[in-house]
């Protein structure tokens, strides 16, 4: 297996004629190994997020990786219609909305890099978090912002901006 200092001795044409699942496991090493915190100091919010992430395009081009950016998505469905009766059901249907976006485009929740959310009543954050931690195993970078109202009176989210990474064929 090829380590990341590995990685980091080898060219650019060396490093992309590695086996697929070999520059797929590494993308999984640069991405975690990119999440950075600003300091050591422990907070109330591990696991949650991230403060900032440090895209290494070199080892990224070596990989082969290819940003993914997701549309913004709402509890609605792609039919228009909003699904969920409550807000926890509203706040999982956005995140399985974007979970079928990025599996078409070859990624997942764990190859999420920054994630923006939009929440109509912010005294939902506690609840945001547990429907959070279903879906993201890895701490992106991330930021939940509250706002008056979305596209449809009935939503309670949008998940606005959402990047990943994938490893091209």
């Amino acid at each position: 297996m090829v380590s990341l200092a590995d990685l980091d001795a080898m060219s650019m044409e060396e490093a992309q004629v590695l086996p697929y699942a070999e520059r797929d496991r590494l993308l999984d090493l640069i991405i975690a190994d990119g999440r950075r915190q600003s300091t050591d100091m422990v907070s109330y919010r591990t696991g949650l997020y991230c403060d900032y992430f440090e895209e290494d395009l070199v080892r990224l081009l070596k990989v082969r990786a290819v940003k993914i950016i997701c549309r913004g998505t709402t509890s609605s469905g792609f039919d228009g219609v909003v699904v969920g009766e409550t807000e926890e059901e509203q706040y999982r249907a956005a995140f399985c909305h974007v979970n079928t976006t990025l599996e078409a485009a070859g990624s997942g929740f764990g190859r999420v890099v920054t994630l923006v959310v939009f929440l109509t009543d912010m005294d939902n954050w506690p609840l945001l978090n547990q429907v959070y931690r279903e879906f993201i195993p890895e701490p992106p970078c991330r930021a939940v912002i509250g706002t008056t109202g979305l596209a449809q009176k009935p939503l309670a989210i949008e998940i606005v901006n959402c990047v990943a990474y994938r490893v091209a064929p």
